[in-house]
């Protein structure tokens, strides 16, 4: 069942890009109430932690880190090919401040994010940009702190009435203007602008606390370590999903195999469908050896959505065969053909489709791991182009 609290959501098109469709069956879904919900773990093709950042929820510990998703591609690149990866540095979207990277004594990397501050004329100011995790609203309130001193009045407004300032914000970009006295401009650069208007603020690598795969919590000095220890996992999977898509190919190639032969089996009068029961014909497929195949499903937009594909079997025509009991829904790829599709042109069709699918698994079997994850990383990497074009 849908949850309410979901029903205007919906995943961001990029996603799918980060998410590649052919890993959703190789993770492992959990179970609650009987239902399948969210797997233990996703995992994209790049370590998405370092896009975002965390704020240490589940952890315990701050560990804020957001970098550029096109460093961390091209770092992946290098990794693939053999090559050191080089530093990457905190990155935000959109901001249109500077940041200052220091080494510090623990070993990691202090940042100091500026905000900006320009000087329109003698006693004008115009700020268009706050430093990280600082809103707009509490700038504001800082501000008006400046128009009308300390509450103890022991301290004189820094902002002049009526020469307070002014704010031309929106939802998208940050614009206040200030107007002091000259004599309070002049001490207000002396001081520095950034620093007296507080528009700085500090984040630092020496304290990166995450999950690893093990969901243990571990320290890490660098972004580069973590991505580090996410390239063999990452790696293996591609693995993974080399095996699956031959698998499920080899699948599809076998079903058309099937419905080759039934077709010839219908069109030289070997097989009778015409006026038998559905249990005759069933136990006439298993008898001449036609493969059984069970229905099953589950996509990851299915699991969002708390709504289950696994498809109901209700027949009563079964039998033992090997491990699992066979079910007359089992040859429903065979019994739903419709009638006008059982001729010599549609065995035509079939096989022609039998030769596209066999050169298709050939060029699987030729690509490597690595292959696989440059054509992600590519595709993800022209998402992103069209999303800055928008």
């Amino acid at each position: 069942m849908r949850a309410q609290r979901y029903i205007f959501t919906k995943l961001s098109p990029i996603t799918r890009f980060l998410f590649p469709k052919d890993d959703d069956n190789l993770l492992k879904y959990l179970n609650e109430d009987g239902a399948t919900i969210e797997p233990t773990w996703y995992i994209p093709i790049i370590p998405t932690v370092l896009v975002n950042g965390s704020e240490g929820i589940g952890t315990g510990w701050s560990s804020m880190f957001p970098t550029n998703p096109r460093d961390i591609i091209n770092n992946v690149r290098r990794f693939l090919n053999g090559e050191m990866m080089e530093p990457m540095d905190p990155w935000y979207r959109g901001f249109k401040g500077t940041i200052e990277k220091t080494a510090t004594k623990e070993g990691g990397y202090s940042y100091t994010i500026y905000g900006i501050m320009e000087e329109i004329n003698e006693t004008t100011l115009r700020n268009t940009e706050l430093p990280i995790r600082r809103w707009t609203q509490d700038y504001r309130e800082f501000l008006e702190s400046l128009v009308v001193g300390d509450k103890d009045k022991t301290k004189e407004p820094f902002i002049i009435i009526p020469k307070e300032f002014k704010q031309y914000s929106d939802d998208i970009s940050v614009h206040f203007e200030v107007i002091l006295s000259e004599e309070n401009m002049m001490m207000a650069k002396q001081e520095g602008l950034l620093k007296k208007f507080k528009l700085t603020s500090t984040i630092s690598t020496s304290n990166m606390h995450l999950f690893d795969a093990k969901g243990v919590i571990k320290k890490y000095d660098t972004p580069e370590q973590i991505l580090e220890e996410f390239f063999p996992m990452r790696l293996d999977f591609y693995e993974k999903r080399k095996k699956s898509l031959l698998d499920n190919l080899e699948v599809e190639l076998l079903k058309l195999d099937n419905r080759v032969r039934f077709i010839l089996g219908v069109v030289n009068g070997e097989i009778i469908v015409n006026n038998r029961k559905r249990a005759e014909l069933f136990l006439e497929l298993q008898h001449k050896g036609f493969t059984p195949f069970p229905k099953k499903t589950k996509t990851i937009e299915a699991v969002i959505a708390g709504v289950s594909e696994d498809s109901e079997e209700t027949e009563d025509n079964s039998e033992n065969v090997g491990s699992r009991e066979v079910k007359a829904s089992d040859y429903e790829y065979l019994l739903s053909m419709a009638i006008g599709t059982l001729t010599r042109e549609k065995v035509q069709e079939l096989c022609a489709e039998k030769d596209k699918m066999l050169d298709e698994i050939e060029g699987l079997k030729r690509l490597t791991p690595r292959d696989f994850w440059l054509k992600d990383l590519a595709s993800l990497e022209n998402e992103i182009d069209e999303l800055e074009k928008k």
